[in-house]
């Protein structure tokens, strides 16, 4: 009966020391980001603000470029916005872009079409997954990494957009990772939405080799629905 009472409060007391320190390591939640709300009439100062927090998650364009630093997989994109009109000038430009804002759309639609130098042409066409106005914000914000802001409310990207005004930013498709009714009822397959979100820049689908994160061409195979959940709402967790 000793070595039971021994044993048992042993038992307790590790238990109760394993819970405390779960308890006591700081817990991350994980919110799915606010929709943006944009309007023809924002201020520069507004296009600016809200192309900042596209380029930093709806966009995804920060998972490979950085902003004032050396860029392993992508190029540093300070100094693009007098980068950009300068660019279009060089004689091995071939693409269709007559100024610098335009640039920067081509390069989302057709990143191929212009691939800086000791590069490898990496990215996916990303352009589709913002509306007119986030593109705009995007175009401002990356304009103002160095250059001046010439876009506004008013400027659509019809060479690459297929014309039209300004979609309205309750056209656009929802924000990364939305709750599940929302993206239920947008009507698009896993494929089409795996395109839209920009997971083919960092993860292949079509084989075993890595790129910048690790291949998801067996995952189904390999991980259950929960985990694969978890890993888009919360990565850092898994």
């Amino acid at each position: 009966m000793k070595v039971f009472l021994q044993v048992f409060f042993f038992n307790v007391a590790l238990i109760a020391f394993f819970l405390y320190v779960g308890n006591s390591i700081p817990q991350t939640r994980k919110d799915p980001p606010k929709e943006l709300e944009l309007s023809a009439d924002m201020s520069q100062e507004d296009f600016i603000k809200t192309g900042e927090q596209i380029f930093y998650g709806k966009g995804t364009c920060a998972l490979c470029h950085p902003i004032g630093e050396h860029g392993e997989r992508c190029p540093d994109l300070a100094g693009l916005g007098e980068r950009a009109d300068a660019r279009v000038q060089e004689a091995v430009y071939n693409g269709t872009a007559e100024n610098g804002p335009e640039y920067i759309v081509e390069s989302l639609h057709n990143p191929g079409v212009y691939v800086v130098d000791k590069y490898q042409p990496s990215m996916p066409a990303l352009g589709r997954q913002l509306n007119d106005l986030e593109m705009v914000a995007l175009v401002s914000f990356l304009q103002s990494l160095g250059g001046e802001v010439t876009v506004d409310g008013k400027t659509t990207f019809a060479k690459y957009r297929g014309g039209g005004a300004a979609a309205p930013a309750s056209a656009a498709a929802p924000s990364a990772a939305v709750p599940a009714v929302a993206v239920e009822a947008s009507g698009k397959s896993g494929e089409e939405l795996v395109q839209q979100w920009g997971c083919i820049a960092c993860h292949k689908f079509d084989g075993p080799d890595k790129s910048v994160g690790p291949s998801l061409w067996d995952i189904g195979k390999r991980q259950d629905a929960n985990y694969i959940r978890e890993s888009i709402l919360s990565p850092d967790a898994v």
